[in-house]
C-alpha cells in the first residue's frame, strides 16, 4: 500500500512538472490559437528623399517577421532597425508567456547573451583612452587574483581578441550556473585556476570566462561594480534606460519568460543565474535600446573614432576561415563585398538567442532577439532580412 502511494506521488509530481515545463503541449505555441500579428512602430523623418521608406519598409517588415511566425521560427521576438537620417522601426511579435498568452511588445526586455561581450570591450577602451589600462602587460598589473600561468602572461588584449588560452565551457551543462557571486572577481573562483589550453595569443578559443575578467579587471581599476560602471559611462550616454544586469532582486512588469525551443516544440528555460559571466552575457534590454547602442557606436559618443578603428582592426585575427568571422576587440568583423564593413556579435544562452549588427558604411543598424534559446539560426537570418529592407532601397 505504501509503494502504491509512493508510485502515486511520483506520477503526480512528474505530471504536474511536465504541465508547468510544456504550459501545455497544445500552446507549442500556435496549434489551437490564431497566430498574433506584428505590433510595430515607426519613427521616420528621411531627410534624404530617394530613401522611400517611410510607407513601405513597416508593412515589408511586418510581412517578413510574420511569415517567420507562420514558420513556427519563433514563440517571441522583438526586431529593430536604425537607419541614419532617417529613423527607426521596432516591432514585437509572438508571445511573452505562451500559457497566459501575454503578447510580445515592441519594448519587451530579455537577455542579450553575448551582445554584452561588445560593450565590455568598449568599457575596457574607455579606460584604456584614459591612461588607466595598457593592453599588452600581464592583467596581473591590475588584478592580481587571477594566479600566473605556466603557458605565459595573459594580456587585455588576448582577453579581448579571444587569443589568452582561457577555456569556454567544455559543455552545454557546463553553461548553466545557478550560483550567485556578488562581484566578478569572487566569480573567477569557479575557473581561475584551470591551466591554459595554449600559450597566449597563438590561437583563438572563444572564451566567456575570458571577458568575465574582463569586467573583473573593470571592477577593479574603477573601483566600481561592473554594473555601476556599465550604467554611468554606457547605458546612461547612450541613453539605454532599460538596460542592466539580470539580477533576481530587480522585478520588471514587461520582462519575457525564456524559452527552449527543441524541435518544434517550446518548454520552460530553467532560470540559470548569470552573475558568473555579468559581463560576457548578462546583461537585459530591449530591441529600443540596442539600437541606441549602435547609434552611439556610429556617432562616436562613447570612444573615440581612433579608438573604434583599433577595436575593429582584424588583420592579426587568429580565428578559423571557416565558422567564424574575423574578430577584433569584441567584435566579429566582416567586409562585405556590397555594403562594406559589417561589425556584429551573435548569442545564445537559456531563454534567449540574439544577433546584432552594425553596417558602419551604410550607418544601419540591425537587432534581434528571441526568447528562445535553439533559434540562433533565424534570429540571424531575420536580422539580414530586416537590414536588407534598408540596404536594398
Amino acid at each position: 500500500m505504501k509503494k502504491g502511494k509512493i508510485l502515486l506521488l511520483i506520477i503526480l509530481l512528474l505530471t504536474i512538472g511536465v504541465i508547468w515545463i510544456i504550459e501545455p503541449l497544445s500552446l507549442n505555441p500556435f496549434s489551437q490559437i490564431e497566430i498574433p500579428e506584428t505590433q510595430s512602430e515607426i519613427d521616420f523623418n528621411c531627410k534624404d528623399s530617394s530613401f522611400a521608406v517611410n510607407n513601405e519598409l513597416e508593412s515589408k517588415a511586418n510581412k517578413i517577421i510574420d511569415e517567420h511566425m507562420a514558420s513556427n521560427n519563433f514563440l517571441g521576438v522583438t526586431t529593430g532597425l536604425y537607419i541614419e537620417n532617417c529613423g527607426t522601426y521596432v516591432s514585437g511579435a509572438g508571445f511573452t508567456n505562451k500559457a497566459d498568452q501575454k503578447r510580445i511588445n515592441s519594448n519587451t526586455l530579455g537577455r542579450i547573451a553575448s551582445i554584452t561581450k561588445p560593450m565590455t570591450a568598449i568599457a575596457i577602451m574607455q579606460l584604456h583612452e584614459k591612461g588607466i589600462l595598457d593592453l599588452d602587460t600581464p592583467i596581473q598589473t591590475y588584478l592580481k587574483e587571477f594566479p600566473k600561468k605556466a603557458k605565459g602572461d595573459i594580456t587585455i588584449r588576448h582577453l579581448l581578441k579571444h587569443t589568452s588560452g582561457i577555456s569556454h565551457y567544455s559543455s552545454k551543462w557546463d553553461a548553466l550556473s545557478f550560483t550567485h557571486y556578488p562581484t566578478l572577481v569572487n566569480a573567477m573562483d569557479a575557473f581561475k585556476d584551470k591551466e591554459l589550453l595554449f600559450e597566449p595569443g597563438t590561437q583563438y578559443m572563444y572564451s566567456s570566462y575570458g571577458y568575465a575578467v574582463l569586467g573583473a579587471i573593470i571592477e577593479k581599476v574603477s573601483q566600481m561594480s561592473y554594473g555601476k560602471y556599465m550604467k554611468k559611462y554606457i547605458w546612461d550616454i547612450a541613453g539605454m534606460s532599460n538596460t542592466s544586469l539580470e539580477e533576481d532582486k530587480q522585478k520588471y512588469s514587461n520582462n519575457s519568460r525564456g524559452y527552449l525551443k527543441i524541435k518544434s516544440t517550446y518548454i520552460k528555460s530553467p532560470k540559470t543565474d548569470l552573475s558568473i559571466i555579468y559581463s560576457a552575457g548578462g546583461v537585459q534590454s530591449t530591441a529600443k535600446d540596442l539600437l541606441k547602442f549602435g547609434e552611439a557606436v556610429l556617432h562616436n559618443k562613447l570612444i573615440k573614432s581612433t579608438t573604434l578603428e583599433m577595436m575593429i582592426n582584424a588583420t592579426d585575427e587568429l580565428a578559423p576561415a571557416i565558422g567564424d568571422d574575423p574578430y577584433g576587440f569584441g567584435w566579429a568583423v566582416y567586409d562585405d563585398p556590397k555594403y562594406g564593413k559589417i561589425i556584429q556579435h551573435g548569442g545564445t544562452q537559456p531563454g534567449t538567442s540574439a544577433f546584432f549588427s552594425i553596417y558602419l558604411d551604410q550607418k544601419i543598424v540591425s537587432v534581434v532577439l528571441s526568447n528562445c534559446f535553439g533559434t540562433r539560426q533565424n534570429v540571424f537570418n531575420l536580422s539580414r532580412d530586416i537590414a536588407y529592407l534598408a540596404l536594398e532601397k
